[in-house]
């Protein structure tokens, strides 16, 4: 597929339930033609690897990419622009799950919905790949070094995990915490006690429940801390570019 975002793309996807009872993880793969619709504006790839229910994920897949596209800056030619538009339209998807969390299923013990998920984006766009990234859903860049027939890894994101050392900085200073159940470093939920009725307040009695393994996400609104005004998991995304090299990457 030739085009002015500087490549030739053949794209295949894939989603595994595994073991679980329903499937919480999407995809999604777009393309935006030129006004002469002779060439393509941008290619865009999103994976979405949900937890707590499907609610986020498929959200996510519904509205982040048309977030991103409507801020004018996501149309300029500086790449700081472009960056800055993707990381709007991270916040602006996760602060409208606000207003559908009444529609999404509660727990089992009858709270508002835990549902969050990862959001890992390309877009391919003047021969750049532009990134925006939450949670420990990797992109790899795959390239085939000269004269070699196997494959070499480029990593394009790191996974934001609750050990590692700026989240646990950053979790804390948002007044959150990091405990491991069963060797494994969660996000603590600070959870009405169960049989609590009503309204949330300073006098409601908490438990710490060491919850999500990964430390940014799209959702998730139980880690709102209304003290500080932050999310304890963050839905504020790295993001970054990289210009594809033709006789490098191909």
């Amino acid at each position: 597929m030739p085009a002015s975002i500087g490549v030739n793309l053949r794209v295949t996807g894939h989603c595994s339930q595994g073991g679980r009872k329903y499937m919480e993880d999407l995809f999604s793969v777009a393309y935006q033609q030129t006004e002469d619709e002779r060439d393509l504006e941008y290619a865009f790839f999103g994976i979405y690897d949900g937890h707590g229910g499907s609610e986020a994920a498929a959200f996510a897949k519904e509205h982040l990419m048309d977030s991103i596209v409507k801020q004018r800056q996501f149309w300029s030619d500086n790449d700081e622009d472009v960056l800055k538009a993707i990381r709007n339209g991270y916040m602006l998807t996760h602060l409208d799950m606000w207003k559908e969390l009444e529609k999404w299923p509660k727990t089992v013990t009858g709270l508002p919905s835990t549902a969050g998920t990862t959001a890992s984006v390309a877009f391919i766009r003047r021969g750049k790949i532009y990134i925006g990234h939450v949670g420990d859903s990797a992109i790899v860049l795959g390239y085939q070094k000269d004269g070699c027939e196997e494959w070499a890894a480029k990593p394009l994101t790191s996974d934001h995990k609750p050990e590692s050392a700026p989240e646990i900085e950053r979790i804390q200073r948002c007044g959150g915490k990091v405990v491991s159940k069963a060797g494994v470093p969660r996000v603590v939920w600070n959870r009405p006690r169960l049989g609590h009725k009503g309204p949330i307040k300073k006098n409601t009695p908490m438990d710490e429940i060491p919850f999500l393994a990964v430390a940014r996400s799209l959702g998730d609104l139980w880690s709102y801390n209304p003290q500080n005004d932050e999310f304890i998991v963050s839905p504020d995304p790295d993001v970054g570019v990289l210009t594809i090299d033709p006789s490098k990457f191909r």
